[in-house]
């Protein structure tokens, strides 16, 4: 595999092979190696150099859809020669990155047409305040009624925090969006997070994964053709659902890249 930094997306224009490079051994990143069986188990991190991988691994990507544009991470996009501004609340400007540049080379190679991205700015544009899942009543944080104990001689009173989570699968694909809701870090209020979860068997690897650890930066391909521009469109209305500021940026990324489709 060509050397390239973590988490880029490379394209062949020649043989129209559109990929993302994903990282086996970062657990501390956007991408990590978990394990389950069944979609509604937790998923538990995996140390991919350390433990054998098997059939019930998986990816699990954080992925994004913008990169601050600065003279360090032109180099990380394909379209470095595309921005736009961000968020009304801090505006930036932004290079399209990562799920953005698959969907732009998707539909450069006519695996999504304009319908298909008239219909995705419809059905953003469409999502209304209250039904944003950073504000929904039904994707609150919740914590239990605290109840008194006493661990190691030392009073508390425990309490249990819920996280919501929505999972969506992809047609007959064993590949899942994951959506949940956090406390912000910095300010008040929720931050939705998004993420991909994708089996090990439905990456590609230069060797079989299975049975063996993870080698040292090892990294894997996500292959992205025809039957898979439905899944980038689906992601992106996702991502418009978000919260405010992901509607008003996926938008703004979808008029800059494709300026003819109204």
């Amino acid at each position: 595999m060509p050397s390239t930094p973590f988490n880029t997306v490379r394209v062949n224009d020649a043989a129209q092979r559109l990929w993302a490079v994903l990282p086996l051994t970062s657990p501390t990143g956007k991408v990590r190696v978990k394990r389950r069986s069944h979609f509604d188990e937790y998923g538990q991190p995996v140390a991919a150099c350390a433990e054998s991988l098997v059939q019930s691994n998986y990816i699990e990507w954080q992925i994004g859809y913008d990169l601050l544009a600065t003279s360090e991470n032109a180099a990380a996009t394909t379209l470095s020669d595309r921005t736009f501004v961000n968020s009304k609340e801090r505006p930036e400007t932004k290079h399209p990155y990562e799920l953005s540049e698959l969907l732009f080379h998707a539909h450069r190679f006519g695996w999504v047409n304009n319908d298909a991205l008239r219909a995705l700015v419809a059905s953003v544009s469409a999502v209304s305040d209250g039904d944003l899942l950073d504000v929904r009543s039904d994707m609150a944080v919740l914590r239990s009624h605290p109840v008194e104990t006493e661990i190691n001689g030392v009073s508390f009173w425990k309490m249990e925090v819920r996280y919501p989570l929505l999972v969506h699968r992809f047609g007959d694909y064993e590949i899942y969006a994951e959506v949940t809701n956090r406390e912000k870090q910095r300010g008040v209020g929720l931050q939705p997070m998004l993420y991909v979860c994708i089996p090990l068997s439905n990456l590609e690897f230069d060797e079989s994964p299975f049975g063996r650890t993870a080698k040292p930066k090892e990294k894997c391909r996500w292959i992205v053709g025809p039957a898979e521009a439905p899944l980038l469109l689906e992601l992106f209305r996702i991502f418009g659902m978000l919260s405010d500021r992901h509607r008003h940026d996926t938008l703004a990324i979808l008029r800059t890249l494709f300026p003819d489709v109204p």
